[in-house]
């Protein structure tokens, strides 16, 4: 894990909290279980900046394959309460085959998956 003005970067994966207080995320190729640990503790961080249960917008467009102990990291982290609402987002086909293993694991209701990032922004705007 890796931080510099405000973005950390797990990989070549980006986290950054926005003026919005949405943490915007970036994944970026496979995902393993040591990457999902540093994402666990990157997302921990920014929403500790935020001071509130953080909404998450992440942008599946450029990620790879996840490993099942990645998939239960992120799953778990989901459920807890540092999650707010989460939009997922990507054309990619991978993207549409991880989030819908993402939503259908997870026990929250205020998950989506949108094909593009404008529309997962404005739900996660939405009260």
């Amino acid at each position: 894990m890796k931080e510099e003005d405000g973005e950390i970067r797990v990989g070549e994966s980006r986290f950054y909290l926005g003026e919005d207080n949405i943490i915007y995320e970036t994944i970026v190729g496979d995902f393993d279980e040591q990457n999902a640990l540093g994402a666990r503790e990157a997302i921990y961080k920014l929403a500790d900046k935020a001071n509130e249960r953080t909404k998450m917008l992440i942008d599946l467009d450029e990620a790879g394959n996840q490993s099942y102990e990645a998939r239960k990291i992120v799953q778990e982290l989901f459920d807890t309460e540092v999650c707010g609402k989460i939009a997922l987002f990507g054309l990619h086909p991978v993207a549409r085959v991880t989030a819908s293993f993402v939503i259908g694991a997870s026990k929250k209701k205020d998950i989506c998956f949108f094909k593009t990032m404008e529309g997962a922004l404005a739900w996660l705007k939405e009260e």
